[in-house]
């Protein structure tokens, strides 16, 4: 005769005990198996960060064009080396420092901010109310070399989240946030396939795009044409928006077709 349980015994028949308890140990084992495969297919975080709520001041000269950038000079350098560090400017939230550096062309400031960094390329979102001007205005000297057409595969992203505020700060899962920070002023950045380099969009003119004329093709797989520039050492990629084109079959059959070239 198979035991038999009445839910309001006070103990379950041994058998059937010990068969609820194997099947209670082989779940827990799945569910542990599951997640850490899961963790394992899950990409890394990006060597990216920002320093929320650790104010800094820095001082250098406001260039407004293509984008807000703070340029600090730098000490001891020689020959070849480029003379300024660059640092993008942004507002707090999803907006552009156009408005808060516009009065500041070519002016030497003190401004204090929040540091946002990856790769090399660092970003200040900058504390409203904090620019001062600190000596008599100087235009940054205007040195853009053409160097070359190139035709590459990758993502446009908006450098405020992708360079440390957000982590994933690209793809699908992010483009919705990325399209709201481009809409709102934020430097639209281009990055090849795989995440090796990245560029600053800009306009025919060498300047800044149309702040929604990239909207279709954000956090998306796509070939992009355009001339390669490079300004106080800042590299540009200067892209006419109208032809810009989807890859349809993704960044993987885009990467074995499409390779960068100079």
């Amino acid at each position: 005769m198979n035991e038999f349980y009445v839910g309001y015994l006070p103990k379950q028949p041994t058998a059937l005990a010990r068969f609820v308890w194997r099947v209670v140990v082989v779940l827990g084992l799945l569910a542990v198996v599951v997640a850490l495969l899961l963790v394992r297919g899950q990409g890394p975080f990006a060597s990216s960060a920002f320093e929320f709520g650790k104010v800094r001041g820095f001082k250098g000269v406001i260039a407004t064009q293509p984008y807000p950038m703070l340029l600090v000079p730098r000490s001891g350098q020689t020959g070849q080396q480029e003379p300024y560090s660059r640092y993008l400017l942004v507002a707090p939230g999803k907006h552009g420092a156009d408005d808060l550096v516009a009065a500041f062309e070519g002016k030497p400031v003190r401004l204090q901010g929040q540091l946002i960094y990856r790769d090399g390329r660092t970003m200040v979102e900058i504390e409203p109310g904090s620019i001062t001007a600190s000596g008599a205005g100087t235009k940054a000297p205007d040195a853009t070399v053409d160097l070359a057409a190139v035709t590459m595969t990758g993502e446009i992203v908006d450098s405020k989240c992708y360079l440390g505020v957000m982590n994933p700060g690209s793809g699908k899962v992010h483009r919705d946030c990325a399209a709201r920070c481009l809409s709102g002023g934020i430097p639209p950045i281009f990055i090849t396939a795989g995440g090796r380099e990245q560029f600053l969009l800009v306009g025919m003119d060498g300047g800044a795009l149309q702040r929604d004329s990239l909207r279709e093709f954000i956090g998306e797989p796509i070939t992009i044409q355009g001339r390669l520039l490079q300004d106080r050492g800042e590299q540009l990629l200067m892209v006419d928006p109208r032809l810009l084109r989807h890859t349809p079959d993704g960044l993987e059959a885009a990467r074995q077709t499409v390779e960068p070239h100079r």
